[in-house]
């Protein structure tokens, strides 16, 4: 496939063929769109037998007219039908000597079927990684393909842009697709994320992840990228993927229940330097505590990823759920963060140090309050469910992110290493935790 040509191939079929014995010196078509010319192909040396009911055909079909060509894929694309006018001219002497050349002229309007579902497996997965050619960070891998038909094809690589709200947030280069006749096929994938550049940028990036955070999801927009950005496709179908936008929801892209990691598997780490906390009846059972801990995390890398990422203030807005996802607690957290230090490829330390943290009970919830601090204070099992959002300002590889109230909701369920009570003023040391009957 080039700017002058596309070869194809196909099987014509003629079911109810009788005992009759066609011969057809040539075909000669041609396509128009809208009254312009798109291309043409001809073929020659047609036969049609009582055993062999079929054309199969592996021609060139000609572009004449580029502009035209790429008005038929747009207008195919949107509205998900071809309508052409098809002119041929057929020699008909294999029927009879002395017949003459037919003109045969057609308006033809086909309703294009609906995609088919395709089986993508995604392997050979590299990175992401820092892209010191093209800024940003890049991933690559090979999809293997599954077509539910025998088809076949080879498609030049073409290069895509994916936007959120008008802004390119990545750019994909695509192919060559090479599906064989079985219907299975590659399809080599290079993902470049974009250097944040703008303001609007780092708002859109913020956005999708609250989106994502949240379950809502977020839809991108994938189009061709600008034609002069590549020449490894024909012009008239870079034009015309510039000009087809298709909409990609985010759970497209989620991984595969059993590829996602449990928290419990990326936490190699719970060291608590001190915890301590302080409540009494008379104060409302408002309490608070302290805690000063480090967390080491250790994410798998199996795709060579080489990555920045570094949380610089991580300032959480939380609540307290009890083991049947009902709030007893609010937390009033420090200005202080949370900060996230890279130590690897793919590891990181998180560390707090809280001197006070104020913590609400919810009325009517302090019997789940005092079962929590004592699992906590007296076992060093922290076994409670969080659900609030979070400010986070971060250093990454494409630049720096600042989100307002990212949605968080997980469950903890962490054994600490060790345990300093620290010790404090009378009233503090003196006060015991409720038992609980």
């Amino acid at each position: 496939m080039n700017d002058d040509a596309v070869l194809f191939a196909v099987d014509i079929q003629f079911p109810d063929w009788g005992d009759r014995v066609a011969n057809i010196p040539f075909v000669n078509a041609t396509i128009y769109h809208h009254g312009h010319t798109v291309g043409w192909v001809y073929a020659s040396n047609l036969k049609v037998t009582p055993q062999e009911k079929r054309i199969s055909l592996y021609e060139v079909f000609h572009v004449a007219n580029s502009d035209a060509m790429a008005r038929l894929l747009i207008e195919a694309a949107s509205s998900r039908r071809v309508a052409v006018n098809a002119q041929a001219k057929i020699a008909l002497s294999g029927f009879g000597k002395y017949l003459p050349v037919a003109d045969v002229s057609r308006n033809l309007d086909v309703v294009l079927p609906p995609p088919p579902n395709v089986n993508v497996t995604a392997c050979d997965v590299v990175g992401p990684v820092v892209d010191m050619r093209r800024g940003g960070i890049t991933a690559q891998a090979n999809l293997k393909l599954g077509l539910p038909a025998f088809a076949s094809a080879n498609v030049s690589p073409i290069w895509l842009d994916f936007s959120y709200h008008g802004i390119v947030i990545a750019a994909a280069e695509v192919g060559p697709v090479s599906i064989y006749a079985s219907g299975v096929g590659d399809l080599p994938v290079k993902v470049n994320v974009r250097q944040i550049e703008t303001s609007a940028h780092e708002a859109a990036l913020a956005d999708m992840a609250i989106k994502a955070s949240s379950g809502e999801g977020f839809e991108l927009a994938v189009s061709g990228a600008d034609p002069s950005r590549y020449d490894t496709a024909p012009l008239w179908l870079r034009r015309a993927l510039r000009n087809i936008t298709i909409p990609v929801r985010s759970d497209m892209f989620q991984l595969p229940h059993d590829v996602s990691l449990p928290i419990e598997d990326i936490v190699k780490s719970v060291a608590v330097d001190k915890l301590y906390g302080y409540w009494s009846a008379k104060d409302s059972f408002n309490p608070w505590a302290g805690v000063s801990a480090q967390v080491s995390i250790d994410i798998p890398n199996t795709t060579a990823a080489d990555v920045k990422f570094e949380i610089e203030s991580l300032v959480p807005n939380i609540q307290l759920l009890d083991e049947d996802q009902l709030p007893f607690a609010t937390v009033d957290i420090p200005t202080t963060p949370i900060r996230v230090m890279q130590t690897g490829e793919l590891q990181f330390v998180a560390s707090c140090d809280y001197d006070r943290i104020g913590l609400s009970v919810i009325p009517g919830r302090e019997l789940q309050f005092t079962r929590a601090m004592k699992r906590a204070l007296s076992d060093r099992h922290v076994a409670i469910g969080v659900d609030g959002t979070l400010n986070v300002s971060m250093t990454t590889s494409i630049g720096q992110i600042h989100i307002e109230a990212l949605p968080i909701a997980t469950n903890i369920d962490w054994k600490f290493d060790r345990l300093e009570v620290a010790g404090g003023d009378s009233e503090m040391s003196n006060n015991k935790l409720a038992e609980i009957s």
